[in-house]
């Protein structure tokens, strides 16, 4: 609605504007046509002064009767009613010898204007007030070389061309029926917006009935195109995150149902079996405590990873020592290591306190280096390194191990992902540690990167802010 009125109160002012330069055109054009007929008389009227001489028109000595001079005088006031002016007639001395308004007789007119006339050069025309037109001419005899005269005529105005005069007197007029123009363009204009803005509403309402597969029209104005452009990014958006869940809840089934499939089997195959040996009793329900633990490390990952997805709100930030964070992490892991004859190597360039959430940034560190143990070959080495900057703290964690394919390492972050599904199983991973490492670095306002070459290193790069930004 304000676009429409927006665009009615622009055509009435182009429109009124429109006709104002119609009367100003007409106006000039009337003033001009005015100057010329003027010069053109007053250039006659030089004409028969050079042949007849200046004292046949002056007023010396003449009776006045009525407005008429008398004599050639007389003719001289008959041409200034023709023309609808005032003319006043000077001699080569500037004296004033003819005025028929009989106001500047005798008189000297000593100016600019009239010693360039004299001397036979052209002069601009003049407006005088708003109703007349002053033209001055010089009376130069060429053959002789000198100036026998200026004439000066005012010229009224009020003759104006029948056009304008029209015009100005249907101005108003004009100016209405200018709006009502606008206006109806205004109406129709509005008709179309509010066509097309219920078009793009139904189009919307189909959509957010369920059919996601549908787009808007990216076409027509450029705000319809920016906002249908606008919305088809968030339906493709909401189209990827109902995939995400959808894939999620698929692996999520996946992953829940295959430790209890496999307890299942286990329990099936000892009730099916008459004196089952204590051995193989024993082992069969080691093998089923084996999957309840990785059952339960399934679901604590998941809470984890739910808690990871909430707001800002439910990071526990404290300023923490991360040389001691890493140290403690260390300790705890070595033992796992030093099973396959693995070495763990801290490097710390400087002591290094930042503002974190002390607990899920041990979490998502453990992670990491719990993986670089897990997929590393026996005797193989792992290096953490700390180092800081004024604004940053780096930790980076890299292993001789099997490394990941490259076209693997855009996805490891992807909640479910493995690299080797068997070997992942075999080693205890749920898929879902570098999605919760990934997450608490995010929460961190940091950043992670990995860099590896199958068969011969993987290296993870974490940087998070000393100083947290809420």
């Amino acid at each position: 609605m304000l676009i429409s009125v927006l665009i009615v109160i622009a055509l009435n002012v182009f429109l009124y504007a429109g006709t104002e330069r119609l009367i100003y055109a007409l106006d000039k054009k009337s003033y001009e046509q005015r100057e010329d007929y003027i010069r053109i008389e007053n250039n006659i009227l030089a004409n028969r002064i050079m042949y007849d001489g200046i004292e046949e028109f002056s007023q010396d000595d003449i009776d006045f009767e009525g407005y008429g001079l008398g004599g050639d005088a007389s003719n001289l006031e008959n041409m200034a009613c023709q023309m609808n002016s005032r003319i006043i007639l000077m001699d080569s001395k500037f004296r004033v010898v003819a005025d028929t308004y009989d106001r500047n007789f005798g008189q000297y007119i000593i100016t600019e204007d009239t010693m360039r006339a004299m001397r036979g050069e052209k002069i601009d025309s003049k407006k005088v007030g708003d109703n007349f037109v002053q033209v001055m001419t010089g009376i130069y005899d060429k053959d002789m070389d000198e100036g026998l005269g200026v004439i000066i005529s005012l010229g009224t105005l009020r003759e104006k061309s029948g056009l304008l005069t029209y015009v100005e007197n249907q101005k108003y007029t004009i100016h209405g029926i200018c709006l009502l123009i606008s206006f109806a363009i205004g109406i129709i204009f509005m008709i179309f917006m509010n066509h097309s803005i219920r078009d793009i509403r139904k189009e919307m309402n189909y959509i957010a009935d369920g059919h996601q597969e549908n787009r808007l029209s990216e076409e027509g104005f450029r705000e319809f195109y920016q906002m249908a452009v606008s919305f088809n990014k968030i339906t493709d958006r909401y189209k990827e995150l109902e995939n995400s869940r959808q894939e999620f809840v698929s692996n999520v089934s996946h992953e829940l149902k295959t430790p209890i499939t496999s307890m299942k089997i286990l329990a099936d195959s000892l009730l099916n079996q008459e004196n089952v040996p204590i051995e193989i009793y024993e082992e069969f329900m080691n093998d089923i405590v084996h999957e309840i633990d990785r059952e339960n490390q399934i679901i604590t990952d998941l809470l984890d990873l739910v808690r990871m997805d909430k707001t800002k709100g439910d990071l526990n930030v404290a300023p923490t020592n991360i040389n001691d964070l890493l140290e403690g992490l260390l300790k705890r892991i070595t033992p796992l290591a030093e099973k396959r004859n693995i070495t763990i190597h801290l490097e710390t360039m400087r002591q290094v306190v930042a503002e974190v959430d002390g607990g899920k940034l041990s979490l998502a560190c453990n992670n990491i280096i719990e993986n670089a143990v897990k997929y590393n070959n026996d005797g193989g080495m792992v290096n953490v390194f700390l180092n800081a900057d004024h604004k940053f703290f780096y930790i980076r964690v890299k292993d001789n191990g099997v490394g990941i394919p490259e076209d693997c390492q855009e996805r490891i972050f992807e909640r479910f992902y493995r690299v080797d599904k068997a070997r992942s199983r075999d080693t205890g991973g749920t898929g879902l540690g570098l999605a919760i490492t990934r997450n608490v670095v995010l929460l961190h306002k940091g950043s992670i990167r990995v860099h590896s070459k199958p068969g011969e290193e993987t290296t993870f790069l974490i940087r998070i802010p000393l100083n947290y930004v809420g």
